[in-house]
């Protein structure tokens, strides 16, 4: 037998195999991240996604029975100062979700550790709207009062609440 012959049908064979190896493993992959856009199935297969929206902190008992996590023992207060004689609607997202909108009087937020705070909205003209932190009720080391940001209403972060 010759080696030269045998050897060529060999690797022959060895690259057919890796190559629908490598073909079968990129459909599979395609497959699988498809199927990752479902929400139940995607919470089955990552574990990310099952811890996703629940503080892990807050099942953490002491000794005593207490909860280490006080709820609500923050709080910041936060006003808007608008430019006079345009069209404006601001509104405050936590963690992502409408937590209120910024009129006339400051709007006081509960806030915990870890919370985003942004601004949203629509300020019409050229003069941007300043919406500034007025209070901070607890000791936070952010944000801290007087800060402020001046926006047009694209959504902008405000603060991360940092005891």
């Amino acid at each position: 037998m010759d080696f030269d012959r045998w050897l060529q049908r060999f690797v022959s064979r060895i690259e057919k195999f890796l190559f629908r190896g490598t073909l079968l493993f990129i459909v599979f992959l395609f497959v699988v991240q498809a199927l990752m856009t479902q929400n139940t199935i995607r919470q089955l297969f990552s574990t990310t996604d099952q811890f996703e929206g629940r503080p892990l902190i807050e099942e953490v008992q002491e000794a005593f029975g207490r909860s280490i996590v006080e709820e609500n023992r923050y709080a910041v207060l936060i006003e808007a100062v608008y430019p006079p004689g345009n069209a404006q609607t601001l509104i405050i997202l936590q963690n992502g979700k409408v937590s209120g909108e910024l009129t006339d009087e400051p709007l006081r937020l509960a806030v915990n550790p870890g919370d985003m705070l942004e601004v949203f909205g629509s300020v019409a003209g050229g003069t941007p709207a300043v919406v500034r932190v007025k209070k901070v009720e607890g000791s936070l080391s952010q944000p801290l009062p007087g800060y402020e940001i001046a926006t047009f209403g694209e959504r902008e972060l405000l603060a991360w609440i940092i005891p």
